[in-house]
């Protein structure tokens, strides 16, 4: 049987949506919690059709949704989490606000260590796939961020720009390919998700981006299912950014 894709939501759908997104938010902060940054998500235009999706979207991070992983492996608890998936990404810290209008590489002035990440999504419990506005609604579908060995951005040499775009990365699990991906899968180049947000930020009337920062950018590679027992590892080509090894349990 053939599936109809979704019509795009308009910017009212969304806005709505994000409006219900800074609602938990602060719910969220009532309770303790500090944000620390924000995921960007559907950085990969091929999906758009499929998701009735028109941009990516976003949500906020939390301090105790990001956790930076100290040796290797490492193992990560999956005991809070509705049918997790991980997504293996490149993370920014800043450590100035950059410019609203700033463009790549005014953005990468503003910005001290890079790393790679595993960004932990959760889905529905009905197991129905989101909408879009579902998903913005649910903070971006955010579960954790697990953090790699970081690499300050002046030890990454020069054309860092076009370097982040022509990354390649391999995805394993216990050993086994399951994905590649690269820079370019994310909007064309990372820190376009970083554009991309800021101009979303502004849109629907939310603070800009401050020092101190973290944001994950998007996906390399297809999300992909995880369950306790397995070890996910990534092996990065085109800059010298350590490696994640994770297992979960």
């Amino acid at each position: 049987m053939s599936t109809t894709a979704p019509q795009p939501f308009s910017l009212s759908e969304l806005s709505a949506a994000y409006r219900a997104a800074a609602e938990r938010e602060a719910h969220r902060i009532s309770q303790g919690a500090v944000i620390t940054g924000h995921k960007v998500g559907f950085t990969n235009t091929r999906n758009w059709a499929q998701l009735g999706a028109t941009e990516p979207m976003w949500g906020a991070m939390y301090d105790d949704t990001v956790t930076f992983m100290a040796g290797k492996p490492g193992p990560y608890s999956l005991a809070r989490f509705t049918g997790p998936r991980i997504e293996p990404e490149i993370v920014l810290h800043f450590h100035k606000a950059p410019p609203t209008d700033a463009s790549p590489e005014q953005i990468l002035a503003c910005v001290d260590w890079v790393a790679q990440g595993y960004e932990i999504v959760v889905t529905p419990a009905d197991g129905v796939p989101p909408t879009v506005p579902q998903a913005i609604a649910n903070g971006g579908m955010h579960g954790a961020l697990l953090i790699g060995e970081r690499c300050s951005v002046m030890e990454l040499g020069r054309d860092l720009v076009g370097r982040l775009a022509a990354v390649q990365l391999e995805l394993r699990c216990d050993g086994e390919l399951k994905d590649n991906g690269s820079g370019a899968s994310v909007l064309g180049n990372p820190l376009n998700a970083i554009v991309h947000l800021m101009k979303g930020l502004q849109r629907e009337g939310r603070p800009p981006l401050e020092a101190g920062a973290v944001v994950t950018t998007g996906t390399l590679t297809a999300a992909y299912p995880i369950s306790p027992g397995q070890r996910w590892t990534t092996a990065l080509t085109g800059l010298p950014l350590p490696d994640l090894d994770v297992t979960f349990v």
